[in-house]
């Protein structure tokens, strides 16, 4: 896979610099429309969707669900990597001043896109967001202590980079399924707002993916053998709590069905649904493939060890050489 370098990276980042300014936050956001991709929602694929949900449930759905995926941005980018970044900037200065340089933009623009979204939830939904990030979203204890070790040891822990490679490749593909279903008719239309906050994000994260290439190879590569295993250990394990829909997911059932009574009774079933969403269903399909993740499923083609991991938990995910011979 062709690779720019890292002084090639940082010339473009500072050449292709926006100002967050630059979305038109005053037009505000409109609530008649969906939020997000109806494809890329687990209860889209799910029979309830068109079989007990009507028009304004499934908007209400979608929007709900914009509100957690933005959530996870902020989390993803201020929570997670500009804590792992920050931790990794004394040893990149000995490196060299080019990873130094990429590292520092890398954090600007997290701290950008932070902002971006944490705008956008204060526009959605001011009542719950005007003092606070999360709703959908909650840690356990031990995860946030994790995230708490990752910066301490982010070279040793650096299960990191995997899925910072993964998010922000998908960041590129969130913005594609904007792009499809804005331009086609039969489908919901999408607000324009959240529409130019998906489209400045990608801007900047197609020039992370390749800054997280460079780190698998100045870190993960160069791991000993057990450190490796240790981070495709928790690599699994976060990947798992992930990609099958619980958590978060059956909180947003349990808001929709609480906003409108007339489905309250159908709670359970609605988050039965969501939960079956795993595997090899329709939702993972939608979200979890080679056309989703080009770059992220070649390196695991590539890292036979993570390859191996990945398949018991994206199991989208098959080898390219066995997709060759079968």
């Amino acid at each position: 896979m062709t690779l720019p370098d890292l002084k090639t990276i940082a010339e473009h980042a500072r050449k292709d610099a926006y100002s967050i300014e630059r979305i038109q936050w005053h037009k505000g956001v409109d609530t008649s429309l969906f939020y997000f991709p109806e494809v890329l929602t687990p209860l889209f694929h799910c029979p309830s969707y068109s079989g007990v949900l009507n028009a304004d449930e499934r908007r209400t759905y979608n929007q709900l669900f914009a509100q957690y995926v933005s959530e996870q941005f902020i989390f993803l980018e201020d929570r997670f990597l500009c804590k792992v970044v920050e931790g990794l900037l004394p040893w990149a200065a000995g490196v060299s001043f080019e990873l130094r340089s990429c590292l520092e933009i890398f954090l600007e623009e997290e701290i950008k896109h932070t902002e971006m979204f944490r705008r956008l939830l204060k526009l959605s939904n001011p009542e719950r967001y005007a003092t606070q990030d999360f709703y959908f979203l909650r840690l356990k204890k031990h995860e946030d202590n994790l995230i708490k070790a990752m910066a301490q040891v982010p070279r040793q822990l650096n299960f990191w980079i995997w899925v910072a490679l993964l998010f922000e490749e998908k960041t590129i593909d969130y913005f594609s399924h904007y792009r499809m279903q804005q331009r086609d008719n039969s489908k919901a239309s999408l607000d324009t707002l959240h529409y130019q906050v998906h489209q400045f994000h990608m801007l900047d994260e197609a020039r992370h993916v390749q800054i997280d290439e460079h780190l698998l190879k100045y870190i993960f590569e160069q791991s000993p053998s057990f450190i490796r295993s240790i981070n495709t250990f928790l690599l699994r394990k976060a990947m798992a709590n992930y990609t099958e829909p619980k958590r978060a997911n059956i909180l947003i059932v349990e808001e929709l069905c609480a906003i409108h009574p007339r489905i309250r009774s159908q709670v359970n079933r609605l988050a039965n649904e969501v939960r079956a969403q795993r595997g090899q269903s329709p939702y993972q399909q939608a979200q979890f493939s080679r056309k989703n993740f080009p770059k992220t499923f070649s390196y695991f083609d590539f890292y036979s060890d993570i390859g191996e991991a990945m398949r018991g938990v994206i199991k989208t995910y098959v080898p390219e050489e066995e997709r060759k011979s079968a």
